[in-house]
């Protein structure tokens, strides 16, 4: 019978021990739950914030072509260093810019100078030469453009007079810097930028104002300041030339130098935009007295 008892405070004993490990246990548990609960839930709000910022998140196939369309953009952007450079390269790489995008240029080239950047070599060359203009602008926009990291010191420019050359022809001096360094890529690696063409608007050697130049093209054109206004109603016009010849104009039609701007109604006029001398101006035209009733 003691040995019944016994036993059987023993196995209670037990129990107890294993009912307070199992409880510990599952409040333990309980705990690490609660804590799991909540760092999901902290960590689900910051995506929300993160996408409600960022919209293209939710999207995951646009977030991806947006980011390689931003690494396309700083590859196309970048400059690149080559291993190695020499005036026979760089003679050779200036020939073909000009062979394929201003076979018109033609310039002298020697070799000036060399030296240092910190850790990056560079050589430098003298430019000289003669161009249309437009021809030496696609040559510095070429350069400053592509791939390959020249830099250009300085450029020295002198409009030419001469009968025998294009109005806009210029001489130019151009102080050329190529970089180079031993770790960096071939010079056949590095493979020329297909570039938009670009011209220049104007020509800093020619005047924009100027007295009147004859023009064949605006001859096919009514002449305004040697016709008369012969009739008019709300949206168009009757001039007469100084050939007798009558002439309809609606608003916008094009006259030698310039267009039919607007009608006048109340004052009986027509007021045409002219460029004759690189300025625009208008010119007003009354009805004549051949046209009033």
């Amino acid at each position: 019978m003691r040995y019944a008892i016994r036993n059987s405070l023993i196995l209670l004993a037990l129990l107890l021990f294993v009912v307070i490990v199992v409880l510990i246990s599952n409040a333990q548990s309980n705990s690490k739950l609660k804590k799991l609960r909540r760092s999901h839930e902290e960590s689900r709000m910051q995506l929300e914030n993160l996408k409600a910022a960022n919209p293209d998140m939710q999207d995951q196939e646009m977030f991806a072509e947006n980011l390689e369309s931003l690494e396309r953009r700083v590859q196309s952007e970048s400059k690149f260093i080559s291993r190695e450079n020499t005036p026979t390269s760089t003679y050779k790489y200036l020939l073909d810019i000009c062979e394929n995008h201003c076979p018109d240029l033609k310039f002298d080239f020697k070799y000036t100078d060399s030296g240092m950047v910190e850790t990056t070599m560079y050589n430098s060359y003298s430019i000289i030469g003669e161009a249309p203009l437009r021809s030496l602008y696609q040559f510095i926009y070429q350069i400053e453009n592509q791939f390959m990291l020249y830099v250009i010191d300085s450029i020295m420019l002198n409009g030419i007079e001469s009968a025998d050359k294009p109005e806009d022809y210029v001489s130019f001096t151009i102080d050329l810097r190529a970089y180079y360094e031993d770790t960096a890529l071939e010079m056949e690696n590095i493979p020329f930028r297909d570039l938009k063409y670009r011209t220049i608007s104007n020509n800093p050697f020619i005047a924009r104002i100027h007295g009147p130049i004859p023009d064949p093209y605006e001859l096919n054109f009514v002449n305004v300041n040697t016709s008369i206004l012969i009739g008019l109603t709300a949206d168009k016009v009757f001039m007469q030339d100084d050939k007798g010849k009558i002439h309809v104009l609606n608003l916008g039609d094009k006259v030698a130098y310039g267009y039919l701007d607007r009608i006048e109604w109340n004052e009986q006029s027509a007021v045409f935009k002219l460029n004759e001398i690189g300025i625009v101006k208008e010119k007003v035209i009354e009805l004549s007295e051949y046209g009033k009733y």
